[in-house]
Parts: structure tokens; sequence; C-alpha cells
């Protein structure tokens, strides 16, 4: 099992989009078991999901029952929560107050240890629940639209990452809870555009780069119509088929890259 969050502090940047296609790709295009989860207090991608009962992932942190629910053959999924916020949960009044999500994954891992990536979506932000899912994480993705405060979240999350793994050790040991490796995906990337251009030619170098995701009117569309743009594929002619194959063919690539390199 690999477990990959999806997270940067900006909000706007495509995190949801990419987390809701990204994960139908490995589960319904890789056939891989897929448990995606909702982290984000503004429930983005729990609007896409239907006839999900009351339970959360808050419920998880407060270590109560929790249900996992089947939303396709290989893809399941933890709805999000308005109160997942460091408030709401008291985190600040826990001990290891990074660990939480930790904790339940080991209590856990007989049910989830049957997936094969588990997928989790992110708030904006820089709070302890965040540090839970990135503490977890084997793989944190930065998605990050071209501009300057984009690629400076991108920054203060190896940042994060950076810092996690020097403070949250054991005590006996003092060796990191944290494996997460931070990695880097240019998304919303237009062909005409200096910011763009800009932001590519910054990028370019950077060591944690795994790709660049095209703006293209099929991503935003997914989240509004609640299908996948593979789904989206498959209820097009075959002309919008061949005028789309090339962008097709690059979000594959990209997202081969990242399950290979992880």
């Amino acid at each position: 099992m690999k477990i990959i969050t999806i997270n940067i502090n900006k909000g706007g940047t495509g995190k949801s989009t990419f987390s809701y296609n990204f994960s139908k790709w490995l589960s319904s295009i890789k056939h891989k078991k897929v448990l995606l989860i909702d982290g984000d207090s503004s429930c983005n991608l729990t609007y896409s999901f239907k006839e999900l009962g009351t339970s959360s992932i808050y419920d998880a942190f407060k270590g109560g029952a929790f249900e996992i629910y089947p939303v396709d053959k290989k893809l399941d999924f933890i709805k999000g929560s308005e109160f997942l916020t460091d408030e709401d949960l008291e985190l600040r009044k826990k001990q290891n107050n990074c660990l939480i999500l930790f904790m339940w994954f080991a209590d856990n891992i007989d049910v989830l240890s049957k997936y094969d990536y588990v997928v989790i979506d992110t708030h904006n932000d820089a709070s302890l629940v965040t540090s839970n899912f990135i503490a977890v994480a084997d793989a944190v993705i930065g998605v990050s639209e071209p501009s300057r405060n984009g690629y400076r979240a991108w920054l203060e999350l190896q940042e994060t990452i950076s810092r996690l793994k020097s403070e949250v050790v054991d005590i006996m040991t003092r060796r990191s809870y944290i494996q997460a490796v931070p990695y880097l995906i240019g998304n919303k990337i237009e062909h005409i555009g200096s910011s763009s251009r800009e932001f590519l030619d910054i990028i370019a170098d950077d060591p944690g780069l795994l790709g660049v995701i095209p703006k293209k009117e099929l991503l935003a569309k997914s989240l509004l119509s609640d299908k996948s743009i593979f789904e989206l594929q498959d209820e097009m002619s075959d002309t919008e088929k061949r005028r789309h194959k090339h962008f097709y063919d690059h979000i594959e690539e990209v997202f081969e890259k990242i399950i290979h390199t992880i």
C-alpha cells in the first residue's frame, strides 16, 4: 500500500480535481484497489459522491466508529467533514497531535492493507490536521498553478515536511516517524501566457518535479459533472476522442510517472 497526500498551502490550484481524476485513473484504468479520503474541510470531493452516510474522516480522528463507502468497483471513499479543523478536534491539547491519523492507520491496518493506494485530498493550510495527512504519507504531491505564490507554496511544503521529519521522532532512537517525500505537479499550464512560461522555467530543474498538466476545460468539467475525465472520454464521439488524444496521452504519461516514481 502506498499513501499519497495531495497538499499545498494555496487555494485554487486544482488539488481536488487532481485527487479525483488520479484516483479514478488508478482504479478504473490501472485496476488498482484505491481508497480516496476527503481530508478537506471544504468537502469538495464529498459533493461528487452521492448517497453516503454520516460517518466521515472526522470520526477516524476522534477514535470513533468509521465507515468506508464503496463508490466504484475498485474505488472506496471516506467522506470529508466541515468539522475537520484543529479547533473542533482539539488537536493542540493532545499528545502526538501530528500522529493521530498515523495511529489510526496502525490500529486499522487489517482493513486498510487491502488497498494498493490511499489518496488523501487536503485543505490548503498548514494546520495540525494537514500535518497528520503528511505524517502518514509515503509521498506528498504539491499541485501548483503557474504563479509566484504557487511556487512559494511549493517551497513552503518542502520546508514543512523537513521540519516534521526533524521534530516528529521516536524519543529513544531519534528516528523520524515521517517518511514522506515531496513531489511537484505543475497544473493549469497554458500554452500561451507569460506566467506559465516563467513558471515552467523556474520549475524545469526542480528535482521534485513529476510533470505538468495543461489547463483544460475537461478537467474543470469533471468535478462539476461528477465524472472523471476518463468517464467523459468514454462518452465522446470518435471525432472528439481524436481531438483530445494528445491531452489524454499526456495525462496518462504524467500519472504513470507518479506511480513509477513513488
